[in-house]
């Protein structure tokens, strides 16, 4: 009872103070990153008809000609030659920034232009566009130091970088050739696997909504949390300092965005990066806080955003204040947030292949095509043989070799082995879930045999309590407190409240 009562007076003080920066869902940053969240606002810009030269007139299945000519000749149907097909773009597009104003020269309204030359995201040195997350891959470094994990060297990015070499792209700038490819209608792959002149208006602009996101900006977070892991060795930043965090803060905007705010948790109907993704998805699986109740369909936040924000606000308390010997625990919190994200890439990746079974629509097919791109790597690293198979589904788009049930049960087959480090293990049958359209089961997920959702989500958290409660518990907890501890007044104020309780007998 004490405890209940001096933790309501501790929230009570709390709820009185506010924030430095914006939160993002709960998470609050102990330095700026503002600026680096606002690279959704880019993404949805690109997103607009306008930006992207229109929409596509009839709705086309993939490799097939439209059924009216009228709106392929008025350059918004699904032709399936470049020159009709190509998006359009300003080449006298440039921007700059001084004193953190951005000025524009030229015309900058196109989607072509907003990923390669930013828009929102504006930095010190200039704009911050997303293109230049995979173009500067291969030199990315914290510093000098031996023990520093570069870019290329990171678990997870280094075994994205070796699978698509193998498929014929650059080891490092993958991410970007797709997206380069999608815009320009051109050939990507080993033999040309992929030609986007052939594939529709439709197809191309799934894959660069988003290849855009689990291609490019998921890499970069994981970056940004390795790079938070080299700045804890190199301990160049006194214990107890928020700066010390701003590595870790920059992997948290860009996983959430700007459209996820609010010092509570919740889910997100504006987002448009993995946070958004993530509780979209669950709605279709049926792995939300609150589960399918009758005919009441699934809703509320994601249990893998509720595991990853846990992890996340644990880790900024180790950035902030851990020492040279507690580094290793953020490496492994990392390899764990980087192996959960792949959950709603799986989920994506099984629902609309399942969507592509019968027949394929240009728009269904892209959408395969980006959430299977983002999960082929961490396959073939399991199962090489239920990689090339999804493969050949996406990027070849052969719908008749290998059955959906086949290709299904294959990707099923690697889940308890995705990931890289300590990741390993997180994901489940169980963390996937069944596929759903609202309350009606479509198809149903494999079953584990030696794990249980719950057992999966204590290893995740250490606990001995489930998800989604576990999860919302330990956040709660690690938010209150870290906070507390950040602030010498606010850790005053503690023990006078808890001199108070001594005085009144309650201790």
């Amino acid at each position: 009872m004490l405890a209940i009562v001096l933790l309501a007076l501790l929230c009570a003080q709390f709820q009185a103070a506010h924030a430095t920066f914006q939160y993002f869902a709960g998470y609050e940053p102990l330095t700026n990153v503002t600026r680096h969240s606002l690279i959704d606002l880019d993404l949805k810009d690109m997103m607009t008809t306008a930006a992207l030269g229109g929409t596509c007139g009839d709705t086309c299945k993939l490799n097939a000609p439209c059924g009216s000519s009228s709106s392929a000749t008025a350059g918004t149907g699904c032709g399936y030659d470049g020159t009709t097909m190509e998006f359009p773009n300003g080449a006298d597009c440039t921007w700059s920034v001084s004193n953190y104003v951005g000025t524009l020269t030229g015309n900058c309204a196109n989607a072509y232009d907003i990923w390669t030359s930013g828009k929102y995201s504006f930095k010190e040195t200039g704009m911050r566009y997303i293109r230049k997350f995979a173009s500067g891959a291969e030199g990315k470094s914290s510093g000098s130091r031996t023990d520093d994990v570069d870019y290329k060297d990171n678990a997870h990015i280094k075994l994205m970088n070796a699978y698509w070499a193998t498929k014929g792209l650059n080891q490092y700038t993958w991410g970007e050739q797709m997206i380069e490819a999608a815009f320009k209608g051109t050939k990507v792959g080993t033999n040309t696997d992929l030609d986007f002149s052939t594939v529709g208006r439709d197809f191309r602009k799934e894959a660069i909504q988003k290849g855009i996101v689990y291609l490019n900006i998921y890499p970069y977070m994981v970056w940004e949390m390795q790079d938070q892991v080299n700045d804890c060795k190199a301990q160049s930043l006194s214990q107890n300092e928020d700066a010390s965090v701003k590595a870790w803060d920059e992997a948290v905007a860009f996983y959430s965005g700007s459209l996820v705010r609010g010092e509570s948790f919740g889910t997100s109907t504006t987002g448009k990066l993995q946070y958004a993704l993530a509780d979209k998805r669950c709605k279709n699986f049926n792995t939300c806080a609150n589960a399918i109740t009758g005919t009441t369909a699934p809703s509320g936040m994601s249990a893998v955003n509720q595991q990853i924000y846990a992890l996340f606000n644990e880790g900024k308390e180790l950035a902030r204040t851990g020492t040279a010997d507690e580094c290793p625990k953020l490496d492994v919190l990392m390899d764990k947030i980087a192996t959960l994200s792949l959950i709603p890439f799986v989920q994506g990746t099984m629902r609309y292949l399942y969507k592509t079974k019968d027949s394929a629509s240009a728009k269904e097919a892209g959408e395969m095509w980006a959430f299977a791109s983002a999960i082929l790597p961490f396959v073939h690293e399991v199962d090489p043989t239920a990689a090339e198979k999804l493969y050949k589904r996406a990027w070849k788009h052969d719908f008749t070799s290998d059955t959906y049930e086949i290709i299904k049960t294959g990707i099923e087959g690697t889940l308890t082995k995705l990931g890289a480090g300590s990741g390993k293990g997180l994901i489940t049958c169980e963390s996937i879930g069944d596929l759903y359209s609202g309350t009606t089961l479509d198809s149903a997920g494999c079953t584990s045999s030696t794990s249980s959702s719950s057992k999966n989500n204590d290893t995740v958290l250490g606990l001995g309590i489930g998800i989604p409660l576990g999860a919302i518990a330990i956040t709660a907890f690690v938010f209150v407190v870290f906070l507390w501890r950040k602030s010498s007044a606010n850790s005053k104020r503690v023990e006078e409240l808890t001199m108070q309780l001594r005085n009144t007998g309650r201790v």
